[in-house]
């Protein structure tokens, strides 16, 4: 496919996102509200404590999606308006997976007024009937001129892992400089409501290089065939590139910049003088030691994982998507001096606690906030398709901080007070 080489001009020299036009970012957390799923038999925790239920807003079932489907400011509410916007004029989708039944009827409509639509998925939803349902059903829909989305499969061959992006980019009609981009922990399924993650919805403009990379991106996805064919793509996508890369939000792309991104992370350790993670896996072990040493250099870390980890552990054997290994990563960390918390999460109804994101503090009162598609392992730095962040935008840092106070503080769960036996309301 032809490069859309005439984005690639100097604009300026702004170092920061918020320096362009239409600038708006909003960080979105789900935080489904759920009814309280009480025991019906008794339960004691690692404390000897008798438990009445599961946490209130914490553990969702199914039945929870009506009244979160219909909040505001939410996520998925946000996804709704900009699916919706009569202005819109194309949109460029990449998801690990794709369930969700109202975004799919939104997205349909939107095609059928002319919207072009281009839905780049993980090629292992090719042989799943559940997995292509509604990806079939959006590539009948049709214009009146009979043009219908693009539904490409990518992902697992030639050295490439999962298609494990999450990218949404709209562009406009009536402002063609005009773009927003949405970056998630979350795919296109009940990510968007009950499981707990985060959203970033940036308004911006075509000019900036954020924009222009994340373009490499969609181009090199459609038209690379191997790990190394993308990586060559994205390395000469970007050097056209001639807009100065923004200071305040950097884009790493894997498979090209995984060994950038974790020396990024491993520095942010080293730099800050305290620490919040949340995470759904947990398996890299560069992650493992820079949180074991900057615990061990009395630094304070706070560490938020899904209970699927714990019951991993306590069941030996693989509970959800976690592994038995992640149990014991996550108590090394926790014997080195990290504050180490549970989302008791229904992964029986694969309802879970989905972020993965970091936050630093540094000593002259600034921080960052790392965050994306990919989770905390080896393979999510080195071959999947993923989209990280690395956002110094003070505000958004707060947004991600006040975040992780609620999670820690009313959600999260000590090991104390996790239930000492497998057992679900």
């Amino acid at each position: 496919m032809k490069l859309l080489l005439i984005l690639f001009t100097i604009t300026g020299f702004a170092s920061s996102i918020k320096d362009y036009p239409f600038y708006e970012y909003k960080a979105l957390f789900t935080n489904p509200i759920c009814k309280e799923y009480r025991y019906n038999q008794q339960v004691y925790s690692n404390s000897g404590k008798l438990l009445i239920s599961k946490p209130k807003n914490v553990y969702c079932k199914k039945s929870d999606f009506f009244f979160n489907n219909n909040r505001v400011n939410t996520p998925h509410f946000e996804l709704k308006n900009l699916i919706a916007d009569s202005d819109l004029s194309s949109l460029f989708l990449t998801y690990l997976s794709f369930s969700n039944q109202e975004v799919a009827l939104a997205l349909c409509d939107a095609a059928k007024r002319g919207v072009a639509i281009t839905f780049i998925i993980d090629s292992k939803n090719r042989e799943r009937k559940s997995g292509r349902k509604w990806l079939d059903y959006l590539s009948k829909c049709e214009d009146i001129l009979g043009n219908k989305p693009r539904v490409e499969f990518r992902g697992n061959v030639k050295g490439l892992g999962y298609a494990h992006n999450k990218i949404i980019m709209a562009s406009y009609k009536s402002t063609s400089k005009k773009t927003k981009i949405v970056f998630s922990s979350g795919n296109m399924s009940s990510g968007t409501v009950l499981h707990h993650e985060n959203w970033s919805f940036l308004t911006t403009s075509k000019d900036t290089y954020f924009y222009q990379a994340h373009l490499c991106i969609k181009e090199g996805m459609l038209t690379s065939i191997s790990k190394k064919q993308f990586k060559a793509f994205m390395k000469l996508c970007r050097s056209k590139i001639k807009t100065k890369e923004e200071d305040d939000i950097k884009l790493y792309v894997v498979p090209s910049d995984g060994r950038v991104a974790m020396n990024n992370i491993v520095s942010a350790f080293d730099r800050a003088v305290s620490i919040e993670a949340a995470a759904h896996r947990f398996t890299h072990p560069d992650l493992v030691m820079a949180m074991q040493k900057a615990a061990g250099q009395l630094k304070k870390v706070r560490f938020v994982v899904d209970d699927d980890i714990y019951w991993a552990g306590k069941r030996k054997k693989t509970t959800g998507s976690n592994m038995v290994s992640e149990f014991y990563k996550v108590m090394s960390v926790l014997r080195s001096g990290v504050e180490v918390r549970y989302v008791q999460s229904n992964q029986n109804s694969r309802l879970l606690h989905h972020n993965k994101y970091l936050i630093f503090n540094f000593a002259d009162g600034t921080g960052a906030v790392h965050t994306g598609a990919g989770n905390f392992t080896k393979a999510a730095f080195t071959k999947n398709y993923e989209n990280y962040y690395y956002i110094t935008i003070p505000e958004v840092v707060t947004k991600f901080k006040d975040q992780f106070e609620y999670k820690f503080n009313w959600l999260a769960t000590t090991y104390e007070m996790m239930p000492s036996e497998y057992i679900n309301p």
